[in-house]
């Protein structure tokens, strides 16, 4: 939903034209509210997975059973995907942020 409404909002500052800069100005505002409510939902969901990926890992080198390490590595993999998700989001509502102070010069 985020990747295309991001291409949508680029082609419409590359056209020109008469359009109603206020519209599209309320409707960029509506998905940077969607967009924050996802990045706070996945920044909470992230601390947690590495919070217990962080306890895990440290129960296995206390106790050197290395067979606590199937419960780590998947976590591990889990951290890293969230990881990487947190940071396009961040990204593409710091990039909607200029989109808005650039949609608010137009009017």
């Amino acid at each position: 939903m985020f990747k295309e409404y991001d291409a949508f909002i680029h082609k419409q500052l590359r056209e020109e034209g008469g359009k109603n800069w206020e519209i599209i100005l309320e409707k960029h505002k509506r998905y940077i509210m969607f967009i924050q409510h996802e990045r706070l939902i996945h920044l909470l969901v992230t601390v947690f997975v590495g919070t217990i990926m962080s306890f895990g890992s440290f129960i296995t080198i206390v106790t050197q059973k290395t067979e606590l390490l199937l419960f780590c590595i998947p976590l591990l993999i889990l951290f890293i995907a969230y990881l990487l998700h947190y940071r396009f989001l961040e990204n593409t509502t710091q990039s909607w942020y200029r989109i808005e102070d650039t949609l608010r010069s137009r009017f």
